[in-house]
């Protein structure tokens, strides 16, 4: 099982989880510094399975993998950070990228920070021909089905 985690940040967790339950894990990030830090993370961790992580410089927009490469993507505010570093087409353009990459019937799971997001977030997912569904609770959970 693969999976990619967008905007990865300097947050190596969310990979490493996903390691643990068996997953191969791509964390992809745009900025080279953010990505050594990343790298130096792992490499600190103690966790066994970091070994399944693998960081790459990436953007959102423009990944460089095969159709229908990953059974699962988590986007932990990724998406927020685009909408604020980016242009206003540039999450649809994101959000088509990561449909591309996702395969058929899997699950693109996305934090958000902020309440306006989950709307925009939303709406932009579902024009790209996803099917979501909002999660309830303190933190804002979209969950997107290819």
């Amino acid at each position: 099982m693969f999976a990619l985690d967008i905007g990865c940040g300097e947050n190596i967790e969310p990979a490493v989880r996903l390691a643990v339950k068996g997953y191969s894990v791509v964390a992809v990030e745009n900025n080279p510094y953010v990505v050594k830090e990343y790298k130096d993370r792992l490499i600190e961790s103690e966790s066994e399975k970091v070994s399944s992580v693998i960081p790459i410089i990436a953007d959102a927009r423009f990944l460089p993998f095969k159709e229908a490469s990953f059974d699962l993507i988590i986007a932990y505010y990724a998406f927020d950070w685009i909408s604020i570093l980016g242009e206003p087409e540039d999450i649809e353009r994101a959000a088509c990228e990561v449909k591309n990459v996702l395969k058929r019937g899997c699950k693109l799971i996305v934090h958000e920070y902020w309440e306006q997001g989950k709307a925009s977030r939303r709406d932009v997912l579902k024009s790209v021909g996803f099917t979501v569904e909002v999660k309830p609770g303190d933190e804002i959970i979209l969950i997107a089905k290819k």
